[in-house]
């Protein structure tokens, strides 16, 4: 089951369940980090509940209730299908259409246009830095060798403060004093009983295999306006049937016996030219930490 995340976002899935007028108990999982939220909900006459959805993030949410499990895909549409039709046939179909056009993009293009929750593990490296590799745009919450360090809906029991720094490339501790940060690991000389106790340095920051497993908010607020644009030519393009790779990748063609030559963009591109070159501006050179 899919929901679009659209204004006025306000989100609700009708579920059947056993009885009319009973009071049944629910819980909802978000797939993305398994945070759980617990309530209950009384069913109308026709047996059926209304339970409400979180329309901050684009995730996918298990509902089970009344011994029955339900998983419904919460997700903002890059082009709003209500803006594009006057009728429910014709919003429906629009909607049809833009999630086609949408799964192409996503499929050709290294980077998705949603606003999710995401999960992330990794060590420290002894420095003041944690490097990240996701667009991310708020620290959730903080887990220190598996021990909840911060969080940002409970900042009083939080024991420290986390930050983006401005590049977006690592999350810091927060200070509002002065400080000289580590941006490299410190070098630590093994201590002995004659050793002076200045050399002898204490980690600070991130220590160097530490494990920490980070909840972050990624992704984009707003759907760029032109991978809007981009996703309304391709709508176009279905709704059109123009959406034929035959006709847009030929790189040679001979009229005896008909022999045609593909241009290998063929496998990877939307079908549109124009799309592709849009896209191209969100292509990552690379796509993985790793060594070479």
């Amino acid at each position: 089951m899919q929901i679009l995340r659209v204004p006025p976002y306000s989100l609700s899935v009708t579920l059947d369940v056993g009885s009319a007028s009973t009071e049944y108990d629910y819980t909802i999982t978000d797939m993305a980090d398994f945070s759980v939220v617990e309530d209950s909900v009384t069913s109308n006459v026709d047996s059926k509940v209304i339970i409400l959805l979180s329309s901050k993030y684009d995730t996918e949410y298990k509902i089970e209730i009344d011994g029955d499990e339900y998983f419904v895909d919460v997700i903002r549409p890059y082009v709003n299908p209500n803006d594009h039709g006057n009728t429910a046939s014709e919003i429906a179909a629009y909607a049809s259409n833009e999630e086609l056009a949408r799964a192409i993009i996503d499929s050709v293009c290294d980077v998705e246009f949603y606003y999710k929750k995401k999960v992330i593990q990794t060590t420290g490296q002894g420095t003041d830095y944690l490097p990240l590799w996701v667009d991310a745009k708020k620290v959730l919450k903080v887990y220190e060798n598996n021990v909840l360090l911060y969080d940002a809906d409970d900042l009083e029991n939080s024991v420290s403060a986390f930050e983006i720094i401005p590049d977006g490339s690592a999350i810091t501790m927060t200070f509002n004093d002065a400080i000289n940060r580590d941006e490299s690991a410190r070098i630590l000389l093994p201590a002995s009983p004659t050793d002076i106790t200045e050399l002898d340095y204490s980690a600070r920051g991130f220590p160097k295999t530490w494990d920490y497993t980070l909840i972050l908010e990624v992704g984009y607020n707003k759907v760029p306006s032109d991978i809007v644009r981009a996703t309304e030519l391709l709508i176009h393009d279905i709704d059109c049937g123009k959406l034929d790779y035959y006709k847009r990748y030929i790189g040679a063609y001979n009229t005896d016996q008909f022999r045609i030559q593909f241009d290998k963009a063929v496998f990877s591109g939307t079908g549109n030219l124009i799309v592709d070159k849009i896209l191209d501006k969100y292509r990552k050179p690379i796509e993985f930490i790793g060594a070479l």
